[in-house]
């Protein structure tokens, strides 16, 4: 019955879709952060527009499109990873020929809480590492499943033009793209230990574009401008001996292992590792040893018992090991090292893997039961039934309450503050030095710091994003009153050019004609 149901692709896409945007509808009240200050001052102060990759770009026309509209930039990283559980929804659907399964595979990823921190950033959520860079690889992957089912060399011109084009687009991390197009042709076409002579030449071709643009340079648009290949002159910077040394500590550390843990496990581990903090160093093998042995040991027996069941889903199995697997080490060799949480932005490609993992196990291990006992047909599919949808569930409310607590932290400050100040007053003078007190907190001290700190220009830099008239040299940022009362030490009519205010969990509020008093008293 659910086959003929849910044997329906419209209704399957409306359903995935759905759930991606109510699973991320939450990231439309987050707010720029960090890094992002040092662009949006230039662009609300003329600088020259000077980008020339590929996440620049797709910045710069979101501000040229949405200004200081926070919600529009959001909105699009929300529409991009809708899309992304689309296309993966057809791709899976296409590769195991089972519309119910690539639905299962959607609902999975569309809620599935594996580096969901990369929305945090504007920047990471539309282009650097974020979801456009899944967009990529599930085409090409889109794309060699059609290439294998149909047999048309078009497919494959196809995906190595669009491999080329994605390294031009985000050379930092499309790398990564060349392990999983390995592994998945090796899985997906596997007949023995040492593949055919076809694999070797897709291999060789793919190999060959990612050395001929990491080593010299050759990129798409070069070919097209220029009527062939450029090079690049001179040798390459790129420190290889470097990467080689990390890559031999990374396939030998177990924190890789612990990050791959942290993955399968995903929503409840989230919950558990919370509740465990404090208790258990989470990031020493030590200490989580017998975890991560039980989780791969259980891992590696599904496999077993699906490669027994339906040789292509166990196959497959291993394919999403190995893409979880690649993005984890890839980012520990060229990053991150170290034991990297489910959420850690830097894990984002490694979500539709997860979700295949899931889908694959729980097909297998229903698969397997039922060949054995077909009485229990029907108990076994509520039971399976019951399992996916917990895994949803919980790893939908872990995605909820992460970015929940994100929004708490920063996003619904972070609007307040700025919305406040531009309230109390809608321009400043040159030459004028902001004074923010708060409480004795830590913690407030600390939000604080993240909602006006990260610019590489510094503070009086963000708080000019908001008034384009004043350059941040015009703009003092003071946060004791010593530092105020050396602003006007020289000149007392400059208290007039002091604006105080007092920020705590409440909010920020209006302190200017309390401290210029003071001023004025202990100036006299």
């Amino acid at each position: 019955m659910l086959k003929r149901i849910f044997n329906n692709t419209p209704l399957n896409l409306t359903i995935v879709l759905a759930t991606a945007i109510i699973t991320f509808f939450p990231t439309l009240k987050m707010y720029f952060f960090m890094d992002e200050w040092g662009n949006l001052y230039e662009w609300t102060h003329g600088y020259q527009y000077r980008y020339s990759v590929f996440p620049g770009e797709v910045f710069h026309f979101l501000f040229e499109t949405f200004g200081l509209n926070a919600t529009g930039y959001y909105a699009t990283g929300l529409v991009g990873y809708a899309l992304s559980v689309v296309i993966f929804y057809l791709l899976v659907s296409r590769t195991l020929k089972s519309k119910l399964l690539g639905l299962i595979a959607g609902l999975v990823y569309a809620t599935c809480p594996i580096g969901i921190n990369t929305v945090q950033m504007v920047w990471t959520y539309v282009a650097e590492g974020g979801y456009p860079l899944t967009i990529a690889l599930l085409i090409l992957l889109y794309l060699m499943v059609g290439y294998f089912q149909e047999k048309k060399i078009y497919y494959f011109i196809l995906v190595s033009v669009c491999f080329l084009l994605f390294l031009e687009l985000e050379p930092r991390r499309v790398f990564l793209f060349l392990p999983l197009l390995f592994l998945f042709d090796y899985f997906y076409n596997f007949k023995k230990i040492i593949p055919n002579v076809g694999f070797f030449l897709r291999q060789a071709i793919l190999l060959f574009i990612f050395v001929a643009y990491y080593r010299y340079n050759v990129t798409l648009s070069n070919i097209i401008l220029h009527s062939g290949v450029v090079f690049l002159s001179g040798a390459s910077t790129f420190d290889w001996q470097t990467k080689a040394n990390f890559s031999k500590v990374a396939l030998a550390s177990p924190q890789p292992l612990i990050s791959l843990t942290n993955i399968l496990l995903a929503g409840p581990w989230i919950f558990i590792s919370e509740r465990l903090k404090g208790h258990v160093d989470l990031v020493d093998i030590k200490q989580v040893y017998q975890v991560v042995i039980a989780t791969l040991s259980l891992a590696g027996l599904i496999v077993v018992l699906a490669l027994k069941t339906k040789k292509q889903w166990g196959l497959l199995l291993l394919f999403s090991l190995g893409w979880i697997y690649a993005n984890i080490l890839g980012f520990y060799i060229f990053s991150s090292p170290g034991v990297n949480d489910a959420p850690h932005r830097y894990l984002s490609l490694a979500a539709p893997g997860y979700a295949l993992f899931v889908t694959l196990s729980i097909a297998s291990l229903y698969a397997f039961f039922a060949k054995r006992n077909k009485k229990a047909k029907p108990k076994l599919k509520k039971v399976f039934v019951a399992i996916l949808l917990g895994i949803i569930v919980v790893n939908f409310l872990s995605v909820k309450t992460n970015f929940d607590k994100f929004n708490d932290f920063h996003g619904k400050p972070a609007r307040a503050f700025y919305k406040s100040l531009k309230e109390y007053y809608p321009t400043l003078p040159p030459d004028s030095i902001l004074y923010f007190q708060t409480p004795p907190s830590p913690a407030v001290k600390y939000k604080l710091s993240r909602i006006y700190g990260g610019s590489n220009y510094g503070v009086p830099a963000t708080i000019a994003v908001f008034y384009p008239e004043r350059k941040k040299e015009e703009l003092v940022w003071a946060t004791d009153l010593v530092k105020v009362e050396e602003f006007i030490k020289s000149d007392k009519t400059r208290i007039d050019r002091v604006f105080a205010f007092y920020y705590d969990d409440n909010g920020l509020w209006d302190k200017t004609e309390e401290v210029r008093k003071k001023l004025m008293a202990n100036s006299s």
